[in-house]
Parts: structure tokens; sequence; C-alpha cells
């Protein structure tokens, strides 16, 4: 099948249905390596144990081995979960999220197991992480953190270990869509350095005019669309790489007032290009550019 003819609707029903069979054969994955570890077949082939089976015959890498090592043992213990693999609602990241605390915390009482693991469907990792966080945390098993570390790495750069509050990370966070820069290494020396609050300040006292003829965007146009939008994307609400986008393309008379301009995050504002302009030039467009 080419994909490439597929229309939008098309394309996304059809990797949906591909998603409720990818996760209908993890499921059957996970009970052939029970089988497999059962009979112990990996010994017929060399391999001294089911992860060196994994790892060597069927070239899993050796975090995809134990997670699905895990996730098997899990359902060996759990039949109950099967269902729950197959329709999604319980990812491999969940079931090994619940098998490592079942461990750190002792738990082995098979119901307790299962109401934890109920608590877990249909969540994304980070809700799942926090669950698993606010377990521990009512069970007195949190581990205290780290305290922060500098050690040297060459004789030009140090690596430092830090602790930050939420709120912290969350500033970060704006500063790192603000630069659409992914490398927070970066970001910090930038910091620390003063350099984003003078590189900002100093973009801003450059752009201190606005050429009829131009597509930039006043300041004050971009902080009323900003305040407008709430800091997220006006589309998928995502606060990554965020960007200030004509409704009605600048290239077709679009105005630079603010109630054409939005604030979209840099995917979907490449999809509204393709909408706008078609596929086939914006392919060549983000090939030029990338």
């Amino acid at each position: 099948m080419d994909i490439t003819k597929l229309d939008d609707k098309q394309l996304l029903e059809s990797t949906k249905n591909l998603i409720k069979q990818e996760q209908k054969l993890l499921s059957s994955i996970l009970l052939h390596l029970q089988e497999i570890e059962r009979r112990k077949l990996y010994c017929d082939l060399g391999y001294s144990s089911l992860y060196d089976y994994c790892l060597k015959e069927l070239r899993y890498g050796p975090q995809q081995s134990w997670r699905r090592i895990n996730a098997m043992r899990m359902l060996k213990k759990l039949p109950e979960i099967k269902s729950s693999i197959e329709n999604g609602s319980l990812t491999l990241s969940s079931i090994n999220l619940a098998s490592n605390l079942f461990k750190e915390a002792e738990i082995d009482n098979k119901a307790d197991q299962l109401q934890i693991i109920s608590g877990m469907k249909m969540t994304t990792q980070i809700e799942c992480e926090e669950k698993i966080f606010q377990i521990k945390k009512k069970l007195g098993i949190l581990k205290p953190l780290k305290k922060s570390f500098i050690r040297n790495i060459t004789p030009d750069l140090l690596r430092m270990h830090v602790n930050l509050s939420k709120e912290t990370f969350e500033k970060l966070q704006k500063v790192k869509n603000l630069m659409k820069e992914d490398d927070v290494d970066k970001i910090l020396s930038r910091l620390f350095d003063n350099f984003i609050i003078q590189s900002i300040e100093s973009k801003r006292e450059n752009r201190n005019f606005q050429a009829s003829n131009s597509r930039y965007i006043s300041r004050k146009v971009k902080e009323i669309v900003y305040k407008r939008a709430g800091g997220k994307c006006e589309n998928c609400h995502s606060t990554d790489r965020l960007e200030y986008e004509h409704k009605i393309p600048f290239a077709k008379g679009g105005s630079n007032d603010e109630s054409n301009i939005q604030l979209f995050c840099a995917n979907c504002n490449k999809r509204k290009a393709i909408r706008d302009f078609g596929l086939n030039k914006m392919d060549y467009y983000f090939s030029s550019y990338s």
C-alpha cells in the first residue's frame, strides 16, 4: 500500500488500526516469551537465559529485552491484565513501572497488585509515574534526593547534577520553548552567563520598527496573542516550541494584526502550512530548511 496516496482521514484511521494490531501483537509476544521460558527453548539454541535469547536471537536492545521479560512475568502472575494489554489501556511502560514498584515496596498480595494496576490504566507515562510517586510517598519508601554535585569531565567541561523544584523546572521549560532549543545543557549554560536576558533584550531593541511590507509581528501583538492563548498552542495546547503564525497566510495577503495572528507549536504550524499551500510544496520547503 502506498500511504502517500491516502487522504488525511484514511491515514489517521489506518494508523489507529495498526496501533490496535500492535497492542494485540504485544500480548501475543509476551505469551510466546512466557512459553519459551517455560520450555527453556533458548537452551536448544545455545543461550543461557531468556534475556540472552531476546538480546542475541530476537535482536532486542538491553532495555527492550528487560521490559518485555518483566511484562511477561507480570502477565504470568496476573493473567487478568491480558485484555488490558490487548486493548491498549495498559502499556509496556506502565506494566514495568508497576513491576518495579511491587519489588521496591514488597507488594506481594495479588489483590493489592491488581488494584494498583487498575489505577494505571489509560494513563500516560508521566501520569503513571506521578501515581507511583504518591503510592511511594504514602508507604514511606521515597528515596531521598541526591545532593547536588559537580564533577570534571574534561579540562574544559564540568558535569553538574542539581535538584530543581517543579516551579523552577516549568520556568526552564518556558525558556526552552522561547528559544526553540532542545539541548537543556546549552540553555543552562546560557542562563548562567546571563546570555538569555541580554540576547532577548537586544533582539527586542533592534526590532523597534515594522516595515509595511514585512511579515514582522510586533512585540505588542505577540504579547496580546500569547496572553490570549494562555501560553499554549491554540490547536493542540502544547507548550513546546511555540511560534506565531498567520491565520490568513502573509503570502496570501494576511495582515500582522492581532486578529490574524495565533500561537501554534512548530508541528501544528507546519500542519497548517501544508493545508494552506499543499503537501508537495511544503515537503520541498521543509527539506530545504531542515
